[in-house]
């Protein structure tokens, strides 16, 4: 087992210092960072919120003209 994901350390740095020290970090390094960092948030996402998204999506592509503006939405929840 890699020892590296064994130890876990507290450093109390502020954000401040943490970004100074991610801009220090070769291009590659800050690239794998990114995609680390959207992974994380990817994951955050329920599953089913992302299919319910997907399949929302799927229906406007079928019929565009079906969709109202913010405006008219609201008008007609507020007339409910």
């Amino acid at each position: 087992m890699d020892m590296a994901s064994t130890v876990n350390t507290y450093l109390p740095l502020s954000f401040k210092q943490i970004t100074d020290l991610v801009l220090q970090l070769p291009k590659k390094e800050k690239e794998k960072l990114v995609s680390l960092l959207q992974k994380d948030e990817d994951n955050n996402i329920p599953q089913w919120q992302k299919d319910e998204v997907k399949r929302r999506i799927d229906k406007y592509n079928l019929n565009p003209e079906l969709l109202i503006d913010e405006e008219t939405a609201i008008k007609l929840i507020n007339e409910m």
